[in-house]
């Protein structure tokens, strides 16, 4: 992969007209599925000695012709004026975390290279085909040796390892807040049906059911927990900005995580008022009018 920059004949061109090139072979895009939107793929005639042609991303074709169909189009890249043939989706090369970057693809035919990757599908373990795969390459290539061996699912899983740990290490700490939260609820619950022994003991003695005396409980924890939740979401929001750095392609303050973290801590409240409301129903009068 290389850097260079591509000029439209006869057109302006404003702003960054640098493209990734990459030289590759006619099944290249068929073998990593990359989508053909327009025109044709690289064929076996698009060799040296013939006209020198290219196929550019979407990326590429929206930045240099805008509303304008690009197949057919002559650019000059690589010291060359080149046709372009074809235009392919776009497809994250360096990370998973940036943008598509503007692509072209040149046939390796018509520009010698002197070192490549080999890329190859199979239907089963890859693994299984590596030791056809080297004595191939080194019937042809007898000094060059085929060196980092990797699939496309251990390429991301490297990409993606600093992420996917940062990631287990906040869900961890969010699971742990929730727990903390969870007994922080039954703490108080508890305190606050201790406190209110003798007057659910009277309650009861005047014919309250325990059904009412749940209820009773449940709702004060709820305008607790209501009261909690709005303070803590109106923090949230306004502190979700830090948050950033961890996403891409998502909004901090998308309100759907909001939601969802609405709707665990209401649940985490309300399992943890469970314990004390079954309490609170269960006090004898007797004991409980007894009680100081």
């Amino acid at each position: 992969m290389r850097i260079n920059g591509l000029a439209v004949p006869g057109k302006t061109m404003e702003g960054d007209r640098s493209v990734s090139i990459k030289d590759v072979t006619p099944d290249y895009h068929k073998a990593l599925r990359i989508p053909l939107t327009s025109g044709r793929l690289f064929e076996a005639t698009d060799r040296a000695g013939g006209t020198n042609v290219v196929i550019i991303n979407e990326s590429a074709a929206k930045a240099f012709f805008p509303g304008e169909e690009p197949v057919g189009r002559v650019v000059t890249l690589d010291s060359a004026e080149r046709t372009i043939v074809g235009v392919v989706g776009d497809v994250h090369q360096s990370s998973l975390e940036t943008h598509p970057r503007k692509e072209a693809y040149l046939p390796m035919s018509q520009s010698p290279v002197g070192s490549a990757y080999l890329v190859i599908r199979t239907s089963g373990d890859p693994y299984r085909v590596l030791p056809a795969v080297k004595a191939a390459v080194l019937s042809v290539l007898p000094d060059v040796p085929v060196r980092y061996v990797a699939t496309v699912e251990e390429l991301i899983a490297r990409q993606t390892a600093q992420r996917r740990l940062s990631m287990l290490m906040l869900g961890l700490f969010g699971l742990l807040g929730l727990v903390i939260s969870a007994v922080g609820v039954y703490g108080v619950m508890a305190y606050v049906v201790s406190q209110r022994t003798q007057e659910i003991g009277i309650r009861m003695a005047l014919g309250a059911t325990r059904s009412k005396v749940v209820g009773m409980v449940l709702t004060n924890a709820c305008v607790l927990v209501v009261a909690g939740l709005i303070i803590g979401s109106v923090g949230a929001w306004y502190l979700s900005a830090l948050a950033k750095a961890f996403l891409f392609e998502l909004e901090a303050n998308d309100p759907r995580a909001f939601v969802v973290a609405l709707v665990s801590l209401s649940v985490a409240a309300l399992i943890a008022t469970a314990v004390p409301a079954r309490r609170a129903a269960s006090v004898d009068p007797l004991v409980a009018l007894r009680s100081e």
